[in-house]
């Protein structure tokens, strides 16, 4: 500054000799004549982290007048830094270069966002230049980085991010989606209501503006719950001399213990094998079944939320019969009811119900028609071993109404008693069309020949079962 004191007094005493010796006609220097003027216009850039940025200064008429270049950063906005006055340096920065009009600055930082100023002190004149310094979006977790909550409790999460451009902030789950059902959500925070065992996991903040990497931020969130247990199978159906394996699936926190209770009485380790598969799926296996060893048993679960109890009841009696059979009948008088079944022994006889429903009025029901029937008996030799379990097997209803409706059920029973009857069928014997032909492909066209149809049919059946 001292400098550019000393160039104004100067210029101040040549003005007053010139005036005081008339050395008017004599002609001046043109720049002297002329005013300074700036040819460069301010301008705004934006520089990513690293980059370089020039900053044009060109100014005409400057003659022996000193330029200055400044600094004001957005930080500290009220301190100024003087880096150049001329081609005098003020303040050193080994990454700023001078140029003839011009200023260079390389290997940009995030401090030096700022304003530039290119100024004369006589006549007061300045083009100022605003830097912006982009740098990439960086995350901030507000919320703890793992949290422990109750089952039923709702939590929020928060980040926050800093980064030019302003960063998006978007949530994630890792491998799983969020409680609204989407795989990512915009916003500061997210708020976990009412939780249960599938919001536990952890959440991802990711913050990102298109400069360098996405920044990221994990919270942990485990949820304390009772045990939860599932069976997959409620009723185990087994055999004499099998193998059987009852399963529960289990979930907790803190992490369950699990055993298996028979009765009162924990189940004996002599004779069962209990498993578990180092993740949810708890097993017990029961080698050579007998008949001592059939009834209910239950997993018992338990860890400091609470005990929770399931059972699974190991039977050797059939499952419930499957209807498979046409609800369209093929005959006016008689009906040939198919159905499948599982069952780990043979089975001894099978229980047939029906009932005419009322034309027009479904609620006008008849009563049902009961019949017991006995299965033809093979020799123990001869019977299927448990793989064969899924017995298929038929029953004609004779002495039916023609073109009426009927319903139906079955039940089975094996040596260790009746299944569950079915799930009520509802059939009709052939109905014929205008022209009196029939409106259903019958088994048997041939009346006479009814009887050796039905014979033949129910001979295959009953060889599929005994």
């Amino acid at each position: 500054m001292k400098n550019i004191s000393i160039h104004k007094e100067g210029f101040k005493n040549l003005a007053t000799a010139q005036h005081e010796d008339e050395y008017e006609d004599y002609p001046s220097d043109l720049s002297d004549s002329e005013p300074p003027q700036f040819l460069s216009v301010p301008e705004e850039f934006s520089v990513e982290v690293g980059g370089d940025i020039t900053f044009p200064c060109h100014v005409q008429h400057l003659g022996n007048k000193q330029m200055v270049f400044q600094f004001n950063s957005f930080n500290t906005p009220s301190k100024e830094k003087l880096y150049f006055a001329g081609n005098n340096r003020i303040s050193f920065n080994k990454r700023l270069e001078k140029d003839e009009h011009s200023f260079t600055l390389t290997n940009i930082r995030r401090s030096d966002a700022g304003q530039y100023a290119c100024k004369l002190y006589d006549p007061p004149l300045q083009v100022l230049h605003v830097l912006r310094v982009q740098y990439p979006a960086m995350i901030r977790r507000i919320s703890p980085d793992r949290q422990q909550i109750e089952k039923g409790d709702s939590v929020t999460l928060q980040c926050e991010a800093e980064g030019n451009p302003e960063p998006a902030i978007h949530w994630s789950k890792r491998g799983g989606r969020l409680p609204s059902g989407s795989h990512s959500e915009e916003g500061l925070s997210i708020t976990l209501e009412s939780v249960d065992r599938r919001e536990a996991g952890t959440y991802v903040c990711t913050a990102s503006n298109g400069i360098g990497e996405p920044s990221y931020a994990e919270m942990h969130i485990e949820v304390q719950y009772r045990p939860e247990i599932t069976t997959e199978e409620s009723i185990l159906h087994t055999g004499d001399g099998d193998d059987a394996k009852l399963v529960c699936i289990v979930h907790g926190h803190p992490q369950p213990t699990v055993h298996w209770r028979r009765g009162d009485h924990l189940v004996a380790s002599d004779k069962h094998l209990m498993t578990h598969n180092g993740d949810h799926r708890y097993s017990l296996i029961i080698r050579d079944v007998k008949k001592e060893d059939f009834g209910e048993y239950t997993c018992s679960a338990k860890n400091r939320q609470g005990v929770t109890e399931r059972s699974v009841v190991l039977t050797g009696l059939p499952n419930k019969p499957k209807l498979t059979s046409s609800p369209a009948g093929g005959e006016e008088q008689t009906y040939t009811l198919t159905w499948e079944t599982e069952s780990f022994s043979p089975i001894l006889q099978y229980r047939v119900k029906f009932r005419k429903l009322g034309r027009g009025d479904v609620n006008k029901l008849d009563s049902w028609n009961d019949s017991l029937f006995s299965v033809p008996h093979r020799p123990r030799h001869n019977q299927p071993r448990s793989s064969d379990r899924i017995k298929v097997m038929a029953h004609a209803i004779r002495n039916l109404e023609p073109a009426t409706d009927y319903q139906a059920s079955v039940s089975v029973e094996n040596e260790f008693g009746w299944s569950i009857a079915s799930e009520t069928f509802q059939f009709h014997t052939r109905k014929e069309v205008a022209d009196g032909q029939s409106a259903n492909a019958a088994p048997c066209i041939i009346p006479s020949l009814t009887e050796l149809c039905f014979a033949v049919l129910a001979m295959t059946f009953y060889e599929a079962i005994v």
